[in-house]
């Protein structure tokens, strides 16, 4: 068995030479290992190609990326290697394009009558949208559309009123030239947030932990761009059984909903009103602090070298099994 290990570098940390040498170094602990860090979709081919008939064994590539080049959001990896029909980490191309865009995944989670807080999509600065911001009342959070990692989300995205909320939809216009997802803030009695990490395998394991927003710092609670890329999140153990079987079950049928494989992030909220899905994150963090590693750990007890092997294992027994 070959392992290539795609290594596309961003400001983010888990996705730092640091993260990447953490995951080459335990995939060498099971298997041969090939790295290739480039930006061009032919220089990958051909590398695939080598490690195919250098020895003529089976090749499972190890990606954790979206972009070879995130920069320029060029060379989609997931449709690539779908393309070359080479077995990888994750879901499928159309399970990532759904979790890419939170309009397409809470279209999919309301068909499926799983709770989402309530929102609208600004695509432009039109009056509508202050009656479809009434309609669903302040305070409300706005995103962009198409982006992961908390990237255009920073405290002042909670609006209050209609002169915040168009300034707001400018700036994700502006600086991510995609659509705004203007959603119903869950905040209030009761507010709680909560991240369940599902690792497929012959049996689910699930990470739930809470947001521990009280050892955070900043003036709101939320999971801002800032606060993931200066590793400021922190996380508390979940012990109440209702909410962990409440939270669990929503998160499977998330997970199944969208289509995904081998390992994702579910996020969560609630308050008096109830519990909303936020958002799938189809491919997580996998940097030593992030939720989904740390959870693992604290939870199962499983090592970092030990999740990217399990991980690895797991994709290859579904993919032989042609599932």
């Amino acid at each position: 068995m070959e392992i290539a290990l795609i290594k596309s570098y961003s400001n983010k940390p888990w996705r730092s030479p640091e993260t990447y040498e953490l995951i080459e170094d335990s995939l060498r602990e099971k298997w041969r290992v090939r790295s290739i860090h480039t930006k061009n979709p032919q220089a990958l081919y051909g590398f695939i190609n080598r490690l195919k008939h250098e020895g003529g064994k089976q090749v499972f590539v190890f990606n954790i990326a979206e972009y070879l080049d995130e920069k320029n959001k060029t060379g989609f990896l997931p449709s690539l290697l779908e393309e070359w029909k080479v077995n990888h980490l994750g879901s499928s191309v159309k399970a990532i394009d759904i979790g890419l865009n939170k309009a397409r995944t809470k279209e999919i989670l309301d068909r499926c009558q799983i709770p989402t807080p309530r929102y609208f999509i600004a695509t432009r600065e039109d009056p509508e949208n202050r009656i479809r911001a009434e309609k669903i009342s302040y305070p409300l959070i706005v995103k962009p559309i198409e982006e992961g990692g908390h990237i255009g989300v920073r405290e002042d995205s909670i609006v209050n009123d209609y002169a915040h909320l168009k300034d707001i939809i400018n700036r994700v216009l502006a600086e991510h030239h995609q659509p705004a997802l203007v959603e119903e803030y869950i905040t209030g009695k009761g507010m709680r947030e909560f991240s369940v990490g599902i690792i497929e395998g012959k049996i689910r394991l699930f990470t739930p932990v809470e947001i521990d927003f009280e050892s955070m710092d900043g003036n709101h609670e939320i999971l801002s761009f800032e606060s993931a890329k200066k590793d400021l999140e922190r996380i508390k153990p979940l012990r109440d059984k209702e909410i962990l079987d409440q939270i669990i079950d929503l998160s499977i049928k998330t997970f199944n909903a969208i289509g995904a494989n081998d390992y994702s992030r579910v996020d969560l909220r609630m308050n008096h009103t109830g519990c909303y899905v936020i958002e799938i994150n189809i491919m997580p963090g996998l940097g030593p602090h992030s939720f989904l590693p740390e959870a693992a750990k604290g939870i199962h007890a499983i090592e970092y070298n030990q999740l990217i092997q399990k991980l690895t294992e797991n994709s290859l027994q579904r993919q032989i099994n042609g599932k």
